[in-house]
């Protein structure tokens, strides 16, 4: 329920209704917590390997399961009684923005000239002749507040900025026929003066930074790579000699950042005459959103192989031949002395 229920069930003796609804409240922080953490461990280990995990049972992968159960507990414990502390104790979000405002800064305030001198509301009172603020100091904007404080008395490193004071005072406002926006977006300068808000330079300018910003992600959104390619040559490897000719051995992975499943060929693009050969196929599936890794080997003719190190950059190709991306690493082959 609201504010008042919870009070009025805190105060309640524990008889089956309280014992019902606290076990309730309860269980639906755990399955919070365990949604919260579950998927915060896809985001670090994929959802494939987090469901594994589930169908091979916690004692098969215990420190993850242990690891599981702890933040489980931190975010239960968060959720049960931590709650706003988090806000006013833990979050270092309040003090960054303390050290980065200024009076033109836009942010949630109380329009002290408006509503002071505060005082109870009474129907049909002349408030302005009585000497009255516009606030009837009902205290809805303290009720409503998850941090508990009182935007009354200024801005404080507290205020997350959710707005509820603005909406509660609204509400209130409209309910006596007053105006609203006593608390509202504005700055510290626009309520000590009483001037109407402006769109001075320096926002210009972060506007205009910030929509370059957002087209300049948007651009690399656009045009990044479907196929994201590198070929690394295995540790302690070195070239063998076959057939007259000279291979190198190469781990490919491949991440398919598409929306689709990928079939992509591999070729060597610079310098020409070299071939690659797939362990498995010429032609490598790669599923969508999904990483591929294996093993190629690329050869040359021995008399194309003019140095003991040289740069080959390999292209990896959809169906339609088109080249979807290109990694640069080094061949190597025998010691030549060069003349």
């Amino acid at each position: 329920g609201d504010r008042n229920k919870q009070m009025k069930l805190d105060r309640q003796e524990w008889n089956t209704e309280k014992i019902w609804k606290r076990s309730l409240k309860w269980s639906i922080f755990i399955i919070i917590s365990l949604i919260i953490t579950h998927w915060m461990f896809m985001y670090i280990v994929g959802y494939q390997e987090v469901f594994d995990m589930i169908q091979e049972g916690p004692f098969t992968n215990f420190t993850s399961f242990l690891v599981m159960i702890i933040f489980t507990a931190a975010f239960y414990f968060t959720f049960a009684w931590f709650r706003e502390q988090v806000c006013t104790l833990v979050c270092p979000y309040g003090r960054l923005q303390g050290v980065l405002i200024d009076k033109q800064t836009i942010n949630v305030y109380y329009d002290f000239k408006r509503g002071e001198n505060r005082a109870k509301w009474r129907k049909g009172e002349d408030r302005k002749a009585a000497g009255k603020g516009d606030c009837i100091d009902c205290n809805q904007c303290v009720v409503v507040c998850p941090t508990g404080i009182d935007i009354r008395d200024g801005q404080q490193l507290e205020c997350v900025n959710c707005t509820a004071c603005i909406d509660a005072c609204d509400e209130v406002m409209v309910k006596v026929g007053l105006p609203k926006g006593l608390i509202r977006y504005a700055t510290e300068d626009e309520i000590e003066k009483e001037t109407k808000f402006k769109f001075t330079g320096r926002m210009q300018a972060y506007t205009a930074i910030l929509l370059l910003l957002i087209g300049f992600l948007g651009f690399l959104l656009n045009n990044r790579g479907a196929m994201e390619a590198k070929f690394i040559k295995p540790a302690g490897s070195s070239f063998f000699v076959r057939d007259g000719k000279i291979n190198n051995t190469y781990n490919y992975t491949f991440l398919n950042k598409s929306n689709q499943d990928q079939v992509v060929t591999i070729k060597v693009i610079e310098p020409q005459h070299g071939e690659i050969t797939v362990s498995a196929s010429d032609k490598i599936l790669v599923k969508r959103d999904q990483m591929t890794k294996g093993t190629v080997n690329i050869s040359f003719p021995e008399k194309e192989v003019k140095l003991s190190k040289q740069n080959v950059k390999i292209g990896v190709y959809d169906q339609k031949g088109e080249l979807l991306d290109t990694f640069e690493t080094y061949f190597e082959g025998p010691f030549k002395l060069q003349f």
